[in-house]
């Protein structure tokens, strides 16, 4: 079974991972930075010419890394909390160069050729439950400014602008699997994360009642038990 997470940068997804995964007893699965994708210094350093005739390639090294991170999950089994999906990866971020011109039509075209027959792989099964953490773009620029780190602060404002419209396009459509929206205003998952997780874990057992071990949900019955059983 797999949990994802999903949202732009400055949500909080990355803190919710780590607390579901913390909270259900569940394998963590966090997104790589990737370093050595051997494109990322010639598409952000060679300005718009490098980025044009580097961004298929980019997009292409992180397609083929997910999928293989994703089919190395599954061969593991057990049940992941995934932190930024593979839809997002195509759907929103490929997407962005191709909207912004960094991708022609005939490789954007044989890049979501490719995307759609992966989707058919046994590592694509959709994610037993999405969950999105969503807010109004202020909101989500004024955490960035406050927490972000910092090649995130020095962005241009615009492109988080442009990440989070497309961001919400992609969710409107989304069907692949049972979702769950978080508005980011109705938790804190930054000054108080544990409480914030207690509340989305409530959420998430509602949805997958019976599939998660009632001694992960909730460890304190765990402790219980075991102090019943040493005497």
């Amino acid at each position: 079974m797999i949990l994802g997470v999903a949202g732009m940068v400055g949500s909080g997804k990355t803190t919710l991972a780590h607390a579901l995964a913390s909270r259900f007893g569940l394998q963590l699965a966090l997104e790589s930075v990737d370093d050595e994708n051997p494109w990322l210094e010639r598409f952000y350093g060679g300005g718009p010419e490098a980025m044009r005739s580097c961004g298929m390639h980019l997009q292409l090294h992180f397609l083929a890394t997910r999928f293989a991170a994703m089919r190395r999950m599954r061969s593991m089994g057990g049940s992941w909390v995934l932190d930024r999906t593979w839809y997002e990866d195509a759907e929103v971020f490929a997407r962005g160069l191709y909207d912004q011109g960094y991708m022609s039509v005939d490789d954007w075209q044989l890049y979501q050729q490719l995307y759609a027959e992966l989707l058919f792989a046994p590592a694509a099964r959709p994610p037993r439950l999405m969950l999105y953490l969503h807010g109004p773009l202020d909101v989500i620029l004024e955490r960035i400014a406050t927490r972000g780190r910092p090649r995130e602060r020095d962005a241009d404002p615009e492109y988080f602008a442009n990440l989070h419209g497309r961001y919400e396009r992609w969710i409107a459509g989304f069907n692949k699997c049972p979702l769950i929206k978080l508005d980011v205003r109705e938790y804190d998952l930054f000054a108080d994360p544990a409480a914030a997780a207690e509340d989305i874990a409530a959420r998430v057992r509602t949805e997958l009642e019976g599939e998660i071990p009632q001694t992960e949900l909730w460890p304190g019955i765990k402790k219980a038990s075991d102090e019943l059983e040493a005497r």
